[in-house]
């Protein structure tokens, strides 16, 4: 099998490329030859698995880095909205800080590692979201999108030098969530059974969920399958700040049924309509708005069983 194996070398300030190279000769015996990508910057990792992907020039795509790593090859799988093959999978070696995708990846396999050297894969449900009601650009993820305070979080954390695994995730959350004011906003969703169900809110966060995990191993929604054809929403709303600093532990244990202020339902399209700033991110990358979208839409919905994905 050929293998394209693309390494984002400045994750975790430098530390993954080092970790790989610690891995490579174990993974060349593994595998015998195969060509590594080294990224030079944003959009080199989408662009790289998009040309490979048209030349056919691989067996499997390899994202080695972190969650950004990952959401990065994933839209490089997409062109013009359409997916450019479901035969060539996606497989992860994670370096990165929060490996929250890789949680939910290697949780749901029998055998991850033996998996990744067969190419052994399955199709999985892939979410998008814009900000464009017309239906412009999608950015598309795997895992875990949200509205609110999450978008605030990861930019503190991605300017601050403490980075550092689930500490630094927790750190910058109970800092943000010190700062922040809920925005007034409207949550319209699908039900699995095609009714429209709406609500106004104020929102603290809103997750969108296909994966299990994020912000360093949060659980947001325990159920989540990657193959439900659905996602688990999970609505956190309410005036008050400090139970969920106090019951922030529940989030961490899988008990988020128990966690203050918090709703759930499933669905596979929701549209949420907002007047104050609102930010967005997928993956655990911040989605800006683009000219000529609407500042004031976000529109979430689902492909069920399109991406190849190493399981």
């Amino acid at each position: 099998m050929k293998r394209l194996v693309v390494l984002n070398p400045a994750s975790r300030n430098g530390k993954s490329a080092r970790d790989f190279e610690a891995l490579l000769p174990a993974l060349r015996h593994r595998w015998g030859n195969f060509e590594i990508h080294r990224t030079q910057g944003p959009g080199d990792a989408s662009s790289t698995v998009r040309a490979a992907l048209r030349e056919r020039a691989f067996d499997i795509i390899i994202a080695a880095g972190g969650d950004g790593t990952v959401h990065e090859v994933v839209n490089g799988y997409f062109d013009g909205g359409q997916i450019l093959t479901r035969n060539i999978p996606l497989g992860i070696i994670d370096l990165g800080t929060g490996g929250d995708f890789f949680r939910t990846v290697s949780a749901a396999s029998d055998d991850y590692p033996r998996a990744l050297d067969e190419g052994r894969f399955a199709c999985v449900d892939c979410g998008k979201v814009t900000r464009n009601p017309d239906g412009g650009h999608w950015h598309r993820f795997l895992n875990i999108a949200s509205a609110g305070l999450g978008g605030l979080m990861l930019r503190s954390l991605k300017r601050s030098r403490f980075q550092a695994g689930a500490a630094a995730y927790f750190y910058h959350s109970i800092k943000t969530l010190v700062r922040f004011t809920p925005g007034t906003v409207e949550i319209e969703s699908i039900s699995l059974q095609g009714n429209r169900e709406s609500r106004e809110v104020d929102l603290i966060n809103f997750f969108v969920c296909n994966g299990r995990f994020s912000g360093g191993g949060m659980q947001w929604a325990p159920e989540a399958s990657l193959t439900s054809g659905c996602f688990n929403l999970t609505l956190i709303t309410g005036p008050r700040k400090l139970p969920l600093i106090l019951h922030a532990g529940k989030v961490y244990s899988g008990q988020i049924a128990r966690f203050p202020g918090a709703q759930f339902w499933q669905s596979n399209e929701v549209i949420l309509r907002h007047h104050q700033p609102l930010s967005v991110e997928g993956d655990g990358e911040i989605i800006a708005t683009a000219d000529g979208e609407s500042p004031h839409e976000v529109r979430f919905s689902l492909d069920a069983r399109i991406f190849p994905l190493i399981h």
